[in-house]
């Protein structure tokens, strides 16, 4: 039986002394949760006690919010966790049938602890056709997923998260650079979105979480941010302190694992905002073999807001 426990380390930070420039810490987990459905022709199919190990996993850490990707229902993420405790706020994504599959889809979104003063706000849909929403001369239609977002308020001060989980298949900065698949222009395009979308926050000085799978290896901060912003001093790139050592079972007919030693989930945020700690929560050798968890390990977050909305 697993133990729930609170991990010394998050304790002790509860613990310390905050400065008065920055307001109370949060946590924030994203988590690409692959294929989470109650949908029996999901191309992943879990039983009950692959969803109890979820939850219990889930309880551990129990963040104030959970940024998910790859969640076809509400249904299937309050398998996970607790609906008396958390608020699901779903990509909306679920109303476009335009955009949507018939059997199996992967929504991103939210689960905001009670309590927490939030307010949802229209998702980034152009990231579903970015070709059509970038003028491209070829379009073409994607039905790719849409950027969830909502806005917090944490001690007085407004924060937006944008939740991403981008297009698969263009891995590396080379790759990128290159332009030569589909997989690539199409990402460069939603690149292009989330620039356009930054410079919009930056000209109000919102404050601003960019947070997700972004299905892209990120070796130099400064030339991936310089992608997204003409103004790359406001922003931090705060998973790129992470190091990734991520051991997964693999979707396979014969039992394989693999593991995964550099990040394509990741988290940036306007300066103002300070990270505390930041780690990758990995899954140990019982949990692997005898559950299906998912193919991405949890990141988490402990972050605190400066005192000043501006950035």
């Amino acid at each position: 039986m697993m133990i729930i426990t609170m991990p010394i380390f998050a304790l002790l930070l509860l613990l310390l002394p905050i400065s008065d420039s920055y307001a109370q810490p949060f946590t924030l987990m994203s988590w690409n949760m692959q294929w989470l459905s109650l949908n029996p022709k999901s191309p992943i199919v879990r039983s009950a006690a692959d969803y109890q190990a979820l939850k219990q996993l889930f309880a551990i850490h129990s963040p104030d919010i959970l940024a998910f990707q790859e969640v076809d229902s509400t249904e299937a993420l309050y398998q996970v966790i607790n609906q008396q405790h958390y608020k699901i706020y779903l990509s909306s994504r679920t109303n476009s049938p335009q955009d949507s599959f018939k059997i199996n889809n992967q929504y991103t979104g939210f689960a905001i602890k009670h309590g927490i003063d939030i307010e949802d706000i229209t998702d980034l849909s152009q990231l579903s056709s970015p070709a059509i929403a970038t003028g491209n001369s070829m379009p073409f239609k994607n039905k790719l997923r849409y950027g969830s977002m909502i806005r917090i308020t944490i001690n007085k001060q407004s924060i937006i998260l944008l939740n991403l989980h981008l297009k698969s298949g263009c891995f590396t900065a080379k790759q990128l650079a290159q332009q030569k698949g589909r997989s690539c222009k199409t990402l460069a395009q939603q690149l292009k979105l989330i620039e356009h979308w930054v410079s919009t926050q930056q000209a109000i000085s919102q404050p601003f979480i960019i947070v997700g799978d972004f299905n892209h290896r990120i070796k130099s901060s400064k030339k991936f941010i310089d992608k997204i912003t003409n103004d790359p001093t406001t922003i931090h790139h705060v998973s790129a302190a992470i190091n990734a050592n991520c051991t997964v079972k693999l979707a396979s007919k014969v039992t394989r694992y693999r593991t995964y030693r550099t990040l394509i989930d990741h988290l940036f945020t306007t300066t103002n905002i300070k990270a505390l700690n930041q780690h990758q929560i990995q899954y140990d050798k019982q949990q692997l073999s005898q559950f299906t968890l998912s193919d991405h390990c949890p990141l988490l977050f402990t972050l605190a807001v400066h005192s000043s909305s501006h950035t």
